[in-house]
């Protein structure tokens, strides 16, 4: 189908589209992080709405005034937000889990501003947030991200906004899942140190000639990186199952609006 814009009808069209591509690509984690310049975000939006433009359905309805016009730019911006909130979830659920890995080994002093979020984190919660970006990259996360893009339209066309009752709880599911997916990724390590620290305690009250704060630290290092190199060789099928179901959470939230 040839990309033309030869009526006002085809041009409204066209900036509904790149309203939404735009407000999706500076609030997803990986397009909209601080580092990357804004000229560019703004030129890969443009560029992916020109290739949406012709397999996307002209919306049927325009907004007839100023007051419409506001409203559905602000559905439009409330609509990516509510979308890309998944996707948030699942960064922010590894994230988390490296603050929990971090502060069990004592690595939560040690913080380092993060350069996509601006944020102070831990090393261990930005190597996990890289793995993760590397895992979404290798299984094509990002063409599943277009490809929701691309349905939203058909599921939700331009000004068609409407929430569905079941919209909040499916919301705050999806956020408690956040800490369910951090604590799954943190267990084995959480527990393996759980049990070095019950240890370190029964030798400081049998043996308190032994300086258990010298010891410890290096002790739960050790376990602790040890622990975490043999969790990264089976993360990444938990991470990969993960990306696809964010996918499908995406569609989902889609389908209640």
């Amino acid at each position: 189908m040839p990309f033309d814009l030869e009526s006002v009808q085809q041009l409204q069209g066209f900036f509904w589209i790149f309203l939404r591509v735009s407000v999706l690509i500076f609030l997803l984690p990986l397009f909209g992080a601080r580092n990357i310049p804004t000229l560019w975000k703004i030129g890969f939006s443009f560029v992916l709405a020109a290739l949406l433009t012709p397999v996307v359905p002209v919306p049927e309805r325009m907004p007839q005034n100023t007051p419409e016009l506001v409203l559905g730019i602000a559905s439009e911006v409330l609509m990516g937000v509510i979308v890309v909130f998944g996707v948030v979830i699942l960064f922010a659920s590894v994230q988390l889990a490296g603050q929990i890995i971090s502060f069990q080994m004592g690595f939560s002093m040690a913080r380092a501003i993060d350069p996509a979020t601006g944020a102070e984190s831990t090393a261990l919660s930005q190597f996990l947030y890289l793995f993760t970006v590397l895992i979404f990259f290798a299984i094509d996360g990002h063409h599943l991200a277009i490809r929701a893009i691309a349905a939203s339209f058909h599921i939700v066309p331009p000004n068609g906004l409407s929430f569905d009752p079941g919209l909040a709880d499916a919301v705050m599911r999806i956020s408690a899942g956040m800490f369910l997916v951090g604590l799954k990724v943190a267990a084995p390590i959480m527990i393996a140190l759980f049990l070095s620290n019950l240890c370190l305690g029964i030798v400081a009250r049998t043996v308190p000639q032994v300086n258990i704060l010298m010891i410890g630290f290096p002790i739960n290092i050790g376990i602790g990186l040890i622990l975490f190199g043999i969790l990264l060789n089976n993360l990444s099928p938990f991470l990969t199952d993960l990306t696809r179901g964010t996918a499908t959470a995406m569609i989902r939230l889609l389908r209640m609006m």
